[in-house]
């Protein structure tokens, strides 16, 4: 009887161990910043550095997570991003548009954060 009580009290013991080691859940704040620049009046050099920029004013006190901003022509996506790791809350961020690109009025800028938020088309010039 007095094994039982003690594997009983060992597997409890274990139990509330266990649960007490697992890791809490953390809240994420959900933020949906516009993009201001580029939007559909834009025109960009290719080859050049130009600023992205978004609006901040409802940005939450914690971003949970990292940063990235992706240029998309028509349907796709480019595989490498354009920048990564910046401060979101920051409300604008600087990139060059590789040479590399083809001349076209269907790109678009998608700013990472919590979410994929994505520009207006603009035009990239050679």
């Amino acid at each position: 009887m007095h094994r039982f009580i003690y594997f009983a009290l060992v597997f409890v013991l274990a139990t509330i161990y266990s649960v007490a080691a697992a890791p809490l859940a953390v809240a994420r704040d959900v933020w949906v910043p516009h993009i201001e620049v580029p939007n559909a009046d834009t025109v960009w050099t290719r080859g050049t550095t130009v600023t992205v920029e978004w609006a901040t004013d409802d940005a939450p006190d914690n971003i949970s997570n990292g940063a990235a901003i992706y240029l998309r022509k028509g349907n796709s996506t480019f595989l490498d991003p354009l920048a990564t790791g910046f401060d979101l809350r920051a409300g604008q961020y600087p990139v060059e548009l590789p040479d590399t690109l083809e001349p076209a009025s269907d790109y678009v800028i998608v700013l990472f954060g919590d979410s994929g938020n994505w520009s207006d088309e603009f035009t990239i010039n050679a």
